[in-house]
């Protein structure tokens, strides 16, 4: 009896938090956030959790005003909730990332298996997972929860399982390997790579390995004796000029 409270108190919350794919127009859009995930989402995450974490504490706020104040508790709550998110979102990104993964984890798995206990142990693992990425690499982070968005829209389109699975995990392979790669080449100051390999200019000169690290040794003609510096004029040992 107990279990069957829970599982309808973890329902009702979360359907009222996570925006449900209903219509074709929505799952294009959810489409188009989990891509914008998979391949930018260290850009581009800061923007949707601000706008998420916003409307969701936005409408809790405007619920509640509403009950104290009428019209304009509702407009009044609104307004605070979604600044509120909003700040919070910057201030908490991990937090929010592993929320908002682990909830679209725990309704996908409520949605196929229809156990609780396991849907909550995913939610659940996805959630740390989330928390846990996000505060050591964000790339790969926004990268979770873009798959699982992109999942979601495939399941909505009537892909089957096997090939939405397919697809989220190759895409999401994809989007990492293009962030982290966009990532390294844009902290060494270097373009990002390219497709077509090119020619050195004709006056490009090799450089030996052997060599590049120091200066060519040189030794004394008369004696033999090694020559530190490279500016000397005479050898230090015997006094044989060196020109």
């Amino acid at each position: 009896m107990i279990l069957d409270y829970m599982e309808l108190f973890t329902y009702l919350a979360i359907s009222n938090l996570i925006p449900r794919i209903a219509s074709v127009s929505s799952a294009l859009f959810v489409l188009l956030v989990s891509l914008s995930l998979i391949f930018a989402g260290r850009f581009v995450i800061r923007v949707i959790a601000f706008f998420g974490v916003g409307i969701v504490l936005a409408a809790a706020a405007a619920s509640v005003g509403a009950v104290i104040l009428g019209i304009v508790g509702l407009v009044i709550g609104g307004i605070i909730g979604f600044v509120v998110g909003g700040f919070l979102s910057f201030v908490l990104l991990p937090l929010a990332i592993g929320v908002a993964s682990g909830l679209v984890a725990y309704d996908l798995t409520q949605g196929f298996v229809h156990i609780y206990p396991i849907s909550v142990i995913v939610g659940v693992f996805f959630f740390i997972l989330g928390v846990l990425l996000s505060m050591k690499l964000l790339s790969l982070a926004t990268v979770v929860f873009g798959s699982l968005l992109l999942f979601d829209s495939l399941i909505f389109f009537h892909f089957p399982l096997a090939i939405a699975l397919i697809v989220s995990v190759l895409m999401g392979l994809v989007g990492f390997w293009v962030q982290d790669g966009f990532e390294k080449n844009h902290r060494t100051g270097h373009q990002f790579v390219g497709w077509s390999k090119r020619n050195p200019p004709a006056s490009a000169v090799p450089i030996n390995p052997s060599t590049s690290t120091r200066q060519a040794v040189r030794y004394c003609s008369q004696c033999g004796s090694e020559i530190d510096n490279p500016a000397t004029k005479f050898c230090p040992n015997c006094g044989t000029s060196l020109d």
